[in-house]
């Protein structure tokens, strides 16, 4: 991460987000969470589990195989992976432009990946945090081979 200047209550100006898309829905995570990001082979011939996001969220399967990615975090000691349709850029973004989700749409029933949102132009982008995926009822990671 670049020097930035600091912003209120000491955060900093901007920060890094990894712009992507699952089921057609564009999404970022914040770049410091990603560890690395594999192909479904490389990443099943590291023996990492995953699953895919659309999956976890129940937004369906809709990844072709030519353009899944799947995004390393360490969760604890574990390295964990999460499938991807579509990697696009890392892009810096302004903190003053990050936009938390209202008590409303955050699941009452549990962990919510999404904390936040962004609006670029006239596109609207979720901001999810990979670490709260673990916490969800429909996290059920599997081999990658499974999906690719």
């Amino acid at each position: 991460m670049r020097d930035r200047q600091a912003g209120p209550e000491g955060l900093p100006a901007e920060l890094d987000f990894l712009m992507f898309s699952s089921a057609g829905v564009s999404m970022a995570v914040e770049a410091a969470q990603v560890e690395g990001i594999l192909s479904p082979e490389a990443a099943e011939l590291r023996g990492i589990s995953c699953g895919l996001l659309s999956e976890i969220l129940g937004m369906g399967c809709e990844t072709t195989p030519a353009s899944l990615r799947v995004l390393l975090y360490r969760d604890q000691s574990e390295t964990c992976g999460v499938g991807v349709d579509r990697l696009e850029s890392i892009v810096p973004l302004p903190v003053a432009a990050l936009r938390l989700l209202p008590e409303l749409l955050l699941s009452p029933a549990g962990q919510q990946p999404f904390w936040g949102a962004v609006v670029q132009g006239e596109d609207v982008i979720l901001l999810i945090d990979l670490y709260r995926l673990k916490g969800l009822k429909s996290y059920k990671p599997y081999r990658v081979a499974a999906i690719a």
